[in-house]
C-alpha cells in the first residue's frame, strides 16, 4: 500500500489555509529542497508585478464577480455604450471565424457576407439567433437585460482575441478593448440572472473563457467565477439529462445545446480546478447528463422533432474535440481522484489505472491524435491545436498518476512509475518546445499565440517540475549511497530542461514564469556541477574515507536537507495569490530560510 501525499497546508494572505493538492507544480517543487536553497535572489521590483499591472488585468478585474447592484447603471446607459454595428458585425466574425477551437463554427469556412449579414445561422447555439441580432439592431431597447449579457460577452471575448492575436493593427477601424465592452456582470445582475430561464448560462460561460484567454498565470478569481457558472447551471438543471427527468419539457433541440453547454462546462472545472490545485466543484456522482452527438449545426433545428443520428467522430464538426476529449478527460479526472484518497491506496490500483488510461487514448479516433505542428500545413490550425491538447491531457494523466512514486528512487517496485511520468514529461516539454518555435516572431503561428492559455503553460510547469525532481532526486541518493548514477540518463533530462529554462527565462513575465525559471537555472547548475565531479579522478570525487572526504560529502548531502523547516508555503502564496505579491521580499526571504549557502 502506498499512502497518497494528497495536500499541503498553506497560509493564504486572508489569514485562512489553503489546500494544494500533491499533484501541484509548486508541491512537486517544495520536494525538490536543494532547488528551495538555491532559488536566485532578485530585488522585489524585478521578481514582483507591480500594482499598477495587477490593477489593470483584465482577466483579474472582471473574474472578481461583485453580488452588489451595479449602482446608477442601466441598460439604457450600456446599449448607448455600444460600439457601431459595423464594428459589432466584425467582432462577431471574429467570433466565428476563430481558430481557437471553444469559438468555432460548422459555417467558420464561409465567406462573411455583406454588413448585417452574418453567416452564421446560430450565434452560440440556441441563445443567439439572427433573427434575434437582426431584430436587436431594429430596437435595441427592447432586447432583453440577460440577452444584451451574452451579446457583451461575445463581443468582449472577440474583442479580446482581436486584441492578443495583433488582428487590431490591420483593422479598417477602431476596435473597442475587451475591457470597455465587458459589461456582462452589470448585465447580469441587472437581469435578475438567477430567475432567466434562458441566456444566463451561456452568458457566464462566456464570460469565463474570455478571462480565462487573457489570463497569463492562474488566478484564483476565475475559479471563483468558475464557481458561480457551476452554481447557476446546476440550479437550471444542466446536469441532468434533459431525456431523463421525468416530466421535462425541454425540447430535442433545446436538450441538445444544453448537453453541448455542460460537457465545456464540465471539462473547464476539471482543467481549471487541478490548476489551481483544488478539487472540481462539479459533483460527478450525481450528473447524468450524456454527451452531445456528433451533429453540425445544419443537421439540427428549434422545431426539430428528434434528433438525427450522429455523425462518425472520424468526421470533424464544431463538436467533435469535446466529444473525444471527454473520454481522455474522464480518465483524469479518474486518476485525480485516485491521487487524492485519504486513505492508503493499493500500488496494483495504480498499474491498473495507468492501462485504462493508455487504452482509452488509443481507441480516441486516429484525426485527434498527435501528429506534428507542421502538419497544418495541410490541415486547419484548429485540428492540429485540437489533437494536440487531447495529448497534453493524455500526458499530464499519466504524470499526476505516477508522480508520487518519483521520490521512491530506491524501490525498484516503483521503476515502471518513474519510467512513465518521465516519459510523459520529456513529451509534453517537446510539445511546449513545438509550440515555442513556430509562435516566435516570424513563426508561422506567430499571431496564434494567444491560443497557449495558463492552463496550457501549467502542463509545461508541472513536467518541467517532474524532471528536476527527479534529477534532484538521482544526486541525492547517488552521493547518499556512493553509488554511480547513469551520466547518459542525467545529460539527457539535463538537455531537455536546457531548452526548457531557454524558453521560460525569455518570457518569464509573470510571477509563476520567473519561479520555474529559476528552478529549472538551480537544476542545472547543480546537475552540471555533479557531473564534473563525478567525471574528476577516484581520488578528487570526495568518496574516500578520509575525514575531509567525509565532512565534504556530508555537506553537499546537507545541502540537500538543510531546507526541511522553511517555510516554502511563503513564497508558493505569492504565486497563487498575485495580488500580493508586489509587498514579497524574495531577498528577505532567502536570507531568513535558506541558512547559509557556503560550507563554514
Amino acid at each position: 500500500m502506498h499512502l497518497a501525499d494528497n495536500s499541503r497546508s498553506e497560509a493564504v494572505a486572508s489569514g485562512l489555509v489553503g489546500q494544494v493538492d500533491s499533484s501541484h507544480w509548486s508541491s512537486i517543487l517544495e520536494n525538490i529542497r536543494a532547488i528551495r536553497d538555491e532559488l536566485p535572489a532578485t530585488s522585489p521590483q524585478a521578481s514582483t508585478l507591480s500594482s499598477a499591472t495587477l490593477n489593470n488585468d483584465a482577466s483579474t478585474s472582471e473574474a472578481d464577480f461583485d453580488m452588489g447592484s451595479p449602482d446608477g447603471l442601466t441598460i439604457e446607459r450600456i446599449l448607448s455604450a455600444l460600439p457601431p454595428r459595423q464594428v459589432c458585425d466584425t467582432l462577431v466574425s471574429v467570433f466565428f471565424l476563430s481558430h481557437y477551437t471553444m469559438m468555432r463554427n460548422d459555417s467558420a469556412s464561409d465567406k462573411v457576407p455583406a454588413r448585417g449579414k452574418l453567416y452564421a445561422k446560430r450565434l452560440t447555439g440556441a441563445s443567439l439567433t439572427l433573427p434575434q441580432y437582426e431584430s436587436f439592431w431594429v430596437s435595441p431597447s427592447e432586447a432583453s437585460p440577460v440577452w444584451i449579457a451574452l451579446f457583451l460577452a461575445l463581443l468582449s471575448l472577440s474583442a479580446g482575441v482581436y486584441e492578443i492575436s495583433g488582428m487590431a493593427r490591420s483593422s479598417q477601424f477602431p476596435i473597442p478593448s475587451c475591457k470597455a465592452l465587458s459589461k456582462t456582470q452589470e448585465c447580469l445582475l441587472l437581469s435578475n440572472y438567477t430567475a432567466a430561464n434562458e441566456h444566463a448560462v451561456e452568458a457566464f460561460l462566456l464570460l469565463l473563457v474570455g478571462c480565462w484567454l487573457r489570463a497569463k498565470v492562474s488566478d484564483t478569481n476565475l475559479w471563483f467565477l468558475m464557481g458561480r457558472v457551476v452554481q447557476l447551471a446546476i440550479c437550471k438543471g444542466y446536469h441532468r439529462d434533459s431525456t431523463k427527468i421525468p416530466g421535462s419539457r425541454i425540447s430535442p433541440f433545446d436538450g441538445e445545446m444544453r448537453r453541448r453547454v455542460w460537457v465545456c462546462l464540465y471539462q473547464l472545472d476539471s482543467l481549471m480546478s487541478f490548476q489551481m490545485g483544488l478539487p472540481s466543484m462539479i459533483p460527478s456522482d450525481f450528473c447524468d447528463t450524456e454527451l452531445p452527438r456528433n451533429l453540425k449545426q445544419s443537421d439540427f433545428y428549434p422545431g426539430i422533432a428528434e434528433l438525427p443520428p450522429p455523425r462518425p467522430l472520424s468526421e470533424t464538426t464544431t463538436i467533435s474535440y469535446a466529444i473525444v476529449k471527454a473520454s481522455v478527460m474522464g480518465m483524469f479526472k479518474k486518476v485525480v481522484k485516485h491521487t487524492r484518497y485519504v486513505t492508503p491506496i493499493s500500488y496494483e490500483d495504480t498499474i491498473s489505472l495507468d492501462a485504462k488510461v493508455r487504452a482509452t487514448y488509443d481507441k480516441i479516433p486516429d484525426n485527434f491524435k498527435y501528429q506534428p505542428l507542421t502538419s497544418f500545413i495541410v490541415d486547419e490550425i484548429s485540428i492540429i491545436m485540437s489533437r494536440t491538447t487531447i495529448e497534453l491531457l493524455y500526458l499530464k494523466s499519466i504524470i499526476v498518476l505516477h508522480r508520487q512514486y518519483l521520490t521512491d528512487r530506491q524501490d525498484s517496485r516503483f521503476a515502471f512509475s518513474r519510467k512513465a511520468s518521465l516519459e510523459a514529461a520529456e513529451r509534453l516539454l517537446e510539445r511546449q518546445a513545438e509550440i515555442n518555435q513556430l509562435t516566435l516572431p516570424g513563426g508561422l503561428l506567430h499571431d496564434k499565440k494567444w491560443m497557449v492559455t495558463s492552463l496550457t503553460l501549467s502542463d509545461f510547469t508541472l513536467a518541467a517540475m517532474v524532471i528536476c525532481l527527479d534529477l534532484t532526486v538521482a544526486i541525492r541518493y547517488s552521493m547518499r549511497t556512493g553509488t554511480n548514477t547513469e551520466e547518459d540518463e542525467l545529460r539527457k533530462n539535463l538537455r531537455i530542461i536546457e531548452k526548457a529554462h531557454g524558453i521560460w527565462s525569455s518570457s518569464s513575465e509573470t510571477s509563476e514564469g520567473r519561479i520555474v525559471s529559476h528552478a529549472l537555472d538551480s537544476t542545472i547548475k547543480r546537475v552540471n556541477d555533479f557531473i564534473n565531479t563525478s567525471s574528476a579522478s577516484a581520488s578528487a570525487l570526495g568518496w574516500s574515507a578520509s575525514a575531509t572526504d567525509t565532512e565534504t560529502s556530508d555537506y553537499m548531502i546537507n545541502n540537500f536537507d538543510m531546507m526541511d523547516s522553511i517555510d516554502w508555503s511563503l513564497l508558493d502564496n505569492q504565486i497563487q495569490d498575485p495580488s500580493s505579491i508586489q509587498d514579497f521580499d524574495l531577498d528577505m526571504w532567502l536570507m531568513d530560510t535558506a541558512g547559509p549557502l557556503e560550507p563554514l
